[in-house]
């Protein structure tokens, strides 16, 4: 097995920044993480935990850095590989999967992941890099998911 050394999460990088990332690059972070997903959705996957700790930096040149996706353990299929057809997408209520801060609406319903809900999960984390963090953080106890999710919904 071979495995690229790579640098710094955007965690990392945004813990380091006063946690706090202008405006400019979170547009670039947004530019080349979109990308990355649109890549990881056209080979048929989801990756399904989208969060500042699972995009990882390595300088490509001393102006640019390039981003790579990892932790793969919740990825899944939403395009069968032999037909190219949708899989049957599951609305029935199921178990939390990902990241709670992060995670779409969809996740906190416990509905199987699709690639709507890497874009959301994805919109959580440029916000939060941007702006420091998100409405529903400091939530706590055994329904801070509930609460989260109910603040993302735009309910009381």
């Amino acid at each position: 097995m071979v495995m690229d050394m790579l640098g710094p999460s955007l965690w990392d990088v945004w813990n380091s920044s006063s946690q706090a990332m202008s405006a400019e690059m979170v547009a670039c972070i947004a530019v080349e993480s979109l990308s990355i997903l649109e890549k990881m959705h056209s080979r048929g996957y989801v990756h399904g935990d989208v969060k500042p700790e699972n995009f990882l930096c390595q300088p490509a040149t001393p102006q640019e850095k390039k981003l790579f996706h990892v932790d793969l353990g919740l990825a899944t299929k939403w395009r069968d590989s032999s037909s190219g057809q949708h899989v049957d997408y599951d609305q029935r209520p199921d178990m939390f999967r990902g990241t709670v801060r992060y995670a779409s609406v969809h996740a906190h319903l416990g509905r199987t992941a699709s690639r709507r809900d890497d874009l959301e999960s994805l919109a959580y984390t440029l916000i939060f890099l941007h702006k420091g963090r998100l409405p529903w953080q400091g939530y706590q106890g055994d329904n801070k998911s509930f609460l989260g999710c109910k603040k993302k919904m735009g309910q009381p």
